[in-house]
């Protein structure tokens, strides 16, 4: 596993964190990581959201509509 060393954070927001992560039960260490995690898993859902936009379907057309169609052309 990689590691990352963070530095000059403030003092408050260090102090907020700790905060976060004894509400949520864990280190400061691990709640890094959970937020870490959590923003990839953010920006992995944008761009794959991005990439299925384009393939919606027109409007008014329905699943059922090309479920017939491809039915139909048999």
């Amino acid at each position: 596993m990689a590691t990352a060393t963070v530095r000059n954070v403030d003092d408050k927001d260090y102090a907020a964190l700790a905060e976060i992560a004894a509400a949520n039960g864990r280190s400061i260490s691990e709640e890094l990581r959970a937020l870490i995690a959590e923003a990839a898993r953010r920006r992995r859902l944008g761009v794959l959201v991005a990439q299925i936009k384009p393939m919606r379907l027109p409007e008014g057309v329905t699943t059922l509509d090309l479920l017939r169609e491809e039915r139909d052309s048999w």
